[in-house]
């Protein structure tokens, strides 16, 4: 009887070999934008858990330092709490969360008051704004110097 014991549990050990094969992390796309963040230095991967429980792999541009934006919702972005496998790097982001989710996984950034997050998003809408009113104002300013030049080149040179 210690022979079937004994083959059992081998049998036991074998299926259970095979199931953890079958469960491992292999995902094509996040091998795919691993490799795309490595030659971005702007970007990075981000692993977006959403809130209906399903999990994304998106390449986020980081935007002013330190934050980025999925589906215009702004997150901020945090060196300690990247996730490392290997050679990949990566954030780990719930939908819900302004932060990443890190290994002491404290619930963080539910409050929206004076939150620096929203706050340098707003500047920086704002700032962007006010630099295409400025390069209106400097090409309105150069095709009107360039209509100037071609009436005197037209008048006084041109013959």
């Amino acid at each position: 009887m210690s022979k079937i014991k004994r083959l059992e549990e081998q049998s036991d050990r074998i299926s259970q070999d095979e199931k953890t094969e079958k469960f491992k992390f292999r995902d094509k796309k996040f091998r795919r934008l691993s490799k795309r963040a490595k030659k971005k230095p702007n970007y990075v991967l981000v692993q977006y858990l959403r809130n209906n429980r399903t999990i994304d792999f998106h390449l986020c541009k980081v935007i002013s330092g330190n934050i980025i934006v999925i589906d215009n919702k702004g997150h901020e972005l945090n060196p300690k709490y990247t996730w490392i496998r290997g050679k990949n790097i990566w954030y780990i982001i719930r939908e819900k969360d302004t932060k990443p989710v890190s290994v002491s996984d404290k619930v963080t950034g539910w409050k929206t008051d004076d939150h620096p997050v929203l706050m340098k998003m707003v500047l920086g809408a704002i700032q962007k704004k006010e630099m295409s009113r400025d390069q209106k104002r400097i090409i309105q300013i150069i095709i009107i110097i360039a209509v100037l030049a071609f009436i005197g080149y037209i008048f006084f040179g041109g013959g």
